[in-house]
């Protein structure tokens, strides 16, 4: 989908899913490396590059109120 089509919308829609990322990734990062499962290592992969995917997005970005944005931002993804 281009940046074109992704709407204002669409990126209020994605707001509550990607934020679930945030939290699912902040969990994750809690548990030491060593000690993660397989599914929370596979949890913090595609939830992070979920997170990176709307972040690339300028409308998505827009649309984060400003303490969203700053726990996204904490990340450092």
């Amino acid at each position: 989908m281009s940046e074109l089509e992704y709407t204002d919308e669409m990126a209020a829609a994605d707001i509550p899913a990607t934020m679930e990322s945030v939290e699912i990734v902040e969990r994750v990062r809690a548990v030491s490396e060593g000690d993660r499962t397989a599914d929370e290592v596979g949890d913090l992969f595609r939830n992070e590059g979920h997170i990176v995917i709307k972040m690339a997005k300028s409308k998505f970005v827009s649309a984060l109120s400003s303490a969203q944005k700053a726990k996204i931002d904490a990340l450092s993804l």
